[in-house]
């Protein structure tokens, strides 16, 4: 059908990722903050290990005052408490 094929084009094979060097610098402040944040107050570092999801982690994260996407934060789980342990389960 001619709209699958279309469909199929779209995806944007000709336009490929780029990552764009601010929001790669605005991620690292994010997670600089977070890793402090855990380190100075090991009652949010408890929270954020009882999260059950990655939106729930960036909510916490977000109620002090760190706003970050909840891809990034995906992304990132696993560096933010020392020994690279995934930070919750979700």
């Amino acid at each position: 059908m001619p709209g699958e094929q279309g469909n199929a084009t779209s995806a944007g094979a000709g336009n490929p990722f780029r990552a764009q060097p601010e929001h790669a610098e605005i991620v690292r402040q994010a997670i600089e903050s977070i890793q402090q944040l855990v380190h100075d107050q090991p009652d949010v570092a408890a929270v954020l290990r009882s999260t059950t999801s990655t939106d729930g982690a960036r909510k916490v994260l977000l109620d002090h005052g760190i706003e970050i996407s909840t891809d990034a934060l995906w992304r990132h789980r696993g560096s933010l408490f020392k020994g690279g342990q995934p930070t919750w389960r979700g």
